[in-house]
């Protein structure tokens, strides 16, 4: 019996696993990428805009974001923002300043009411990889 023909076929299936492994881990990692690009985004464009509110304003009192909570699972995900205090009179430039932040970081299908942002992001020409829904709390 030939060896080099056994070798060979070892060979091809310790490269395909190989590459099954690279394939799985880095479609984890891209999802976790996109993840972390739009939760950073979201956090830097209400921290501009408060920070800008309180430089305008000498009657405003500092406002910290507090934290950035992503919950959900599959398509649908629902990013929630918190702040030291309410911010319901300067929500409207809060929202404008993460739409700005958003479009900066490369993400271009951002849509906009005056209380919440959406952000729906392609895996491919054809389909929705994921829909983020965008609030202030």
């Amino acid at each position: 019996m030939d060896q080099r023909g056994q070798i060979s076929i070892e060979y091809v299936l310790l490269v395909s696993i190989v590459l099954i492994i690279v394939v799985v881990f880095g479609l984890i990692i891209t999802d976790q990428s996109e993840q972390n690009n739009l939760a950073s985004a979201v956090q830097l464009g209400a921290s501009n805009a408060t920070a800008n509110l309180v430089f305008g304003s000498t009657s405003q009192s500092p406002v910290k974001v507090t934290n950035v909570a992503m919950t959900g699972t599959g398509q649908n995900i629902s990013v929630v923002v918190h702040f030291s205090r309410p911010v319901t009179d300067q929500q409207s430039t809060i929202i404008a300043s993460i739409v700005k932040s958003l479009n900066s970081s490369g993400f271009t299908n951002v849509t906009s009411t005056t209380s919440s942002v959406t952000v729906t992001t392609s895996a491919t020409a054809t389909g929705t990889h994921h829909i983020y829904n965008i609030t202030l709390s």
